[in-house]
């Protein structure tokens, strides 16, 4: 049988491990090659023993992450171009620099090699300073997730994923939220613990500022009829260009009277200055981080119902 050239893949027996919808976009696939069922697991001899790679994760590679607890997902919802994968690589780099997020420490990542991939466009090298590349979107796919492991003083141990998702797939899934180009964010939105609604300040005060703005409210709108009580935030990105009273109260408007406790934020990368006061970038952005890794709330009661018996396994009651 013709096995996929990546040895962590079951193809054709199952999926493409990458979650491509036919093998044929899959490279792996493309480059297979008759190989004997003794030599799978291994490359040029060499045996695999780690279940992960240090890339973004898939889908199919969060079996060995939940197996030690659950993982809360965090979604960056928004436009094409609307700062989404520079929000991850600001963190990323906050991350770095201090080793902790609001008193916890930074306890290991899966994923270093994809947070670099998102990150490394911010570090400056000499050259002019630009932006992380967009995210390219693959119709039908599941998001990149970049892991985060987080340790308070107690020794406690929190799994965190971010996924980094083209922007088309939001502006789709608001259009038409069953559409089937609309999968990856459907498939998000589903599994998120918390939801970050991402506006382009740029976009709201540029040529097309209109349309801007109607397809972010056309967002918010969406998200409120699938956030099921979970945290939601409007986060103003780019915040440094200013955006007319009239749009941003438009946006603002929309947003409480869809999703009356939605919190908002203003991020960018570089000082700005609000009608109040004068916000330095950095703290602005680790301020969205510290709300994102929140302590999940529990949303029901535990009562005390002991049941009267010898055996352990049964036995149980409030928590406390």
């Amino acid at each position: 049988m013709t096995a996929c050239s990546n040895v962590r893949c079951d193809a054709p027996v199952l999926g493409c491990y990458l979650g491509e919808r036919t093998l044929g976009e899959c490279p792996f696939w493309k480059e297979r090659k008759e190989a004997p069922p003794e030599a799978k697991g291994t490359t040029d001899g060499k045996q695999s023993l780690l279940p992960w790679t240090g890339s973004a994760l898939g889908s199919r590679d969060l079996t060995f992450l939940t197996g030690r607890g659950e993982a809360k997902l965090v979604a960056l919802m928004g436009a094409h171009n609307a700062g989404k994968t520079t929000l991850l690589a600001s963190w990323y780099q906050h991350v770095g620099r201090t080793g902790h997020v609001d008193g916890r420490g930074f306890s290991g990542s899966f994923t270093l090699e994809g947070w670099e991939a998102v990150a490394h466009a911010l570090r400056w090298d000499g050259s002019v300073p630009r932006f992380p590349p967009h995210t390219p979107a693959g119709g039908g796919r599941a998001p990149g997730m970049l892991h985060l492991a987080l340790r308070d003083a107690k020794g406690a141990l929190a799994d965190y994923l971010f996924a980094d998702s083209p922007g088309e797939w939001f502006q789709r899934w608001a259009t038409e939220s069953a559409a089937t180009d609309a999968e990856g964010a459907r498939w998000l939105v589903e599994r998120a613990s918390v939801l970050i609604v991402v506006a382009d300040c740029e976009a709201l005060s540029g040529p097309d500022r209109g349309t801007a703005r109607s397809d972010l409210k056309s967002l918010l709108q969406r998200t409120a009829d699938h956030h099921r009580g979970r945290p939601v935030a409007l986060v103003w990105a780019k915040a440094d260009i200013p955006v007319t009273a009239a749009i941003r109260s438009a946006v603002t408007e929309t947003a409480l009277q869809a999703i009356p406790d939605i919190v908002q934020f203003h991020a960018s990368i570089t000082d700005f200055q609000t009608e109040s006061q004068h916000v330095h970038g950095a703290a602005s952005v680790r301020e969205v981080l510290e709300w994102a890794l929140q302590p999940m709330q529990r949303g029901f009661e535990v009562t005390d119902a002991r049941i009267e018996t010898r055996d352990p396994f049964f036995r149980y009651g409030s928590l406390s």
